[in-house]
């Protein structure tokens, strides 16, 4: 099983955001790099961009599974950080929500429901969608054009 995401556009996060605060990016090495929305090359790339947009990166964690209290509470954030941008899918930003408090929790993904990992399509499928993704069922997530699906259109899930 899969939590399968897709990034927020960069600039509706960086919207979130204020260049006056101390941030962390807390990103996951599980469901999210599946997706390519987490891991370690997209924390770093976040990392990159923020920085060159003038915002104060002043950590940067990657977490087994952000979903798993036991692997976030292992994640150490600087006292004075203002801001967590969670690499995550809804259940990692709930969780961070709860043990970073005080601390202002931003997404960077959107979660469109529960799949599959398939290493010949290098992504994430999904099966089973949250309301208001139904369209988005039998796609490869990263995506990989507007016409290629995972599933043909006899073979895809049902709402």
């Amino acid at each position: 099983m899969v939590s399968v995401s897709k990034p927020i556009p960069y600039q509706e996060i960086v919207d979130k955001l204020s260049k006056g605060e101390r941030l962390a990016i807390v990103s996951c090495n599980s469901c999210a790099n599946y997706c390519r929305t987490g891991g370690r090359k997209a924390m770093a790339s976040m990392s990159s961009s923020l920085a060159a947009d003038g915002f104060n990166v002043v950590a940067s964690e990657i977490v087994r599974k952000a979903c798993i209290l036991t692997d976030l509470e292992a994640v150490e954030l600087p006292e004075d950080v203002d801001a967590v941008l969670m690499m995550a899918c809804v259940s990692g930003c709930r969780a961070a929500n709860k043990l970073f408090q005080g601390k202002r929790v931003v997404a960077s993904n959107v979660t469109l429901g529960i799949g599959y990992y398939e290493s010949s399509k290098k992504g994430s499928i999904l099966v089973s969608p949250y309301p208001g993704f139904s369209s988005e069922v039998g796609k490869v997530f990263p995506g990989c054009g507007d016409d290629e699906g995972a599933l043909s259109s006899t073979g895809g899930g049902t709402e």
